[in-house]
């Protein structure tokens, strides 16, 4: 057996959204170092930039700005890349958004953008990368963003945020059980607190960075580069039986 085979993604292709963020930008990173050719999406197109500019040299990488809400975005966004590339093997999407309010002092409006960004700007990238992996019949993974927070509550008004990471999982459940028929691997991965701008609001208040690191046995936030393993696994051929799945990378959050 070729354990190293497992985790080998030379000859693939990923999309990645939210690549101009922290966790996107490691993952794209790795997906390179693995072997993969890479499209990096991103509202932001100055991030974009910044992320191709500073991969070059470590593989085949391109930029494709999108929004992620946006079906035409999307799919304007997954057509060029497969222009470019020749086909979508791997989705990752990171993109995200987080707001804490109370739930007495949530305006609908903030409810509704960040159920938008966090479970319609998943779907529409699953569902245009589908559509092409299933007319070309050749399966694929494709990989979502959920939280511990879809699974537990917490006191610092996570009412958005956290329904939407709910809704999250379910997504991938679903989705996972519509296309295993076309050999497509859906799973999740719901990390705790990870040190990316995303949590600025966490770990540059000490106060707060007390209470969360609090409820995380380790008792300190993850680092971008220790969800990739994770990511790589769900990428390759060693996750080729598993679909459907929450793994919390949450440094034993959700153990107790």
């Amino acid at each position: 057996m070729n354990i190293a085979a497992q985790f080998d993604l030379r000859g693939k292709t990923a999309f990645i959204t939210g690549g101009g963020g922290g966790l996107g930008a490691a993952v794209a990173e790795a997906y390179l170092a693995a072997g993969a050719a890479v499209a990096i999406s991103d509202i932001d197109a100055g991030r974009v930039d910044a992320a191709v500019q500073r991969l070059a040299g470590k593989g085949t990488v391109i930029g494709v700005p999108a929004d992620v809400t946006d079906a035409g975005s999307v799919g304007e966004a997954v057509a060029a890349a497969i222009r470019s590339l020749g086909k979508i093997d791997i989705l990752f999407t990171a993109a995200g958004f987080a707001r804490r309010t109370a739930a007495v002092d949530l305006d609908p409006e903030e409810f509704d953008r960040i159920m938008a960004i966090n479970v319609k700007g998943t779907f529409l990238p699953a569902q245009a990368v589908a559509r092409d992996m299933i007319a070309r019949g050749g399966g694929g993974k494709i990989i979502t963003i959920g939280s511990v927070r879809g699974l537990v509550g917490h006191p610092l008004g996570y009412v958005s945020y956290g329904t939407s990471k709910g809704a999250v999982h379910l997504l991938t459940r679903q989705l996972a059980t519509e296309w295993a028929q076309h050999r497509i691997n859906v799973n999740c991965i719901a990390p705790s607190v990870i040190r990316t701008p995303l949590a600025d609001f966490i770990l540059k208040n000490p106060e707060v960075r007390d209470l969360f690191m609090s409820r995380i046995p380790f008792n300190r936030p993850a680092e971008p580069e220790e969800l990739v393993g994770t990511a790589i696994y769900l990428a390759g051929r060693a996750s080729d039986f598993v679909t459907g799945q929450i793994l919390f990378v949450d440094g034993g959050s959700t153990a107790g």
